[in-house]
């Protein structure tokens, strides 16, 4: 009974995230009322408070939640692959189609998450630094099979890597009449696998 009690609690919390990200999305962070998060849950106004302190809390359990099965999937998807570039591929494939999936999401990700430096501190300590780390780690595996040139510090491209998945999803999030992300995969893996290859003369390092 007490498994089912947690289930039935983790589901409720689920649902009120997920509501949370339709209303924040739709009318904004600081416009948005918790009250009107409750509603689209389908919960009375106190039950929020049983799971989270307040909006910003929610805020944040937005994040870390989508983020984290984001990131679960996106290492499971590594450990799959052998070839560093494969995973890359992946990884790119994985944050374009994930937000084209949901833009509401992708909404509250790019737009909402980033009213205030404290939270964007907040934010940078937290997921988007796990992030990073898978990033580094596939960037620091290509250079050590001699596959992704080695004069480029991991953390750098890293960065690089991030920044240019972030910049067409909120170009996407705030365009008129979006395409669709998905097609963007190919042009942006071109030059992210072309600006990471090694050059011509640079010797593989098998050892």
């Amino acid at each position: 009974m007490r498994g089912q009690h947690e289930e039935s609690k983790q589901r409720r919390r689920s649902e009120i995230v997920r509501a949370a990200v339709d209303v924040f999305a739709e009318r904004g962070y600081f416009a948005a009322r918790m009250r009107e998060v409750a509603e689209r849950a389908g919960v009375a106004d106190g039950t929020l408070y049983l799971y989270f302190k307040g909006k910003e809390d929610l805020l944040v359990s937005i994040l870390e939640e989508y983020a984290e099965a984001f990131l679960l999937r996106a290492r499971r998807d590594c450990e799959s692959l052998a070839d560093p570039r494969d995973k890359l591929r992946r990884i790119v494939e994985r944050h374009l189609v994930s937000m084209q999936n949901d833009r509401a999401l992708a909404h509250v990700f790019q737009i909402e998450l980033r009213h205030t430096r404290r939270f964007l501190r907040r934010v940078a300590r937290g997921k988007v630094a796990e992030y990073l780390n898978l990033l580094q780690e596939v960037v620091r595996e290509g250079r050590n099979g001699g596959v992704f040139r080695r004069d480029v510090p991991p953390e750098l491209a890293a960065r690089a890597i991030f920044g240019a998945l972030d910049e067409q999803v909120t170009a996407w999030v705030l365009a008129r009449r979006p395409g669709e992300l998905r097609g963007q995969v190919e042009p942006l893996l071109k030059i992210l696998l072309a600006g990471l290859a090694p050059p011509a003369d640079e010797e593989v390092d098998h050892g």
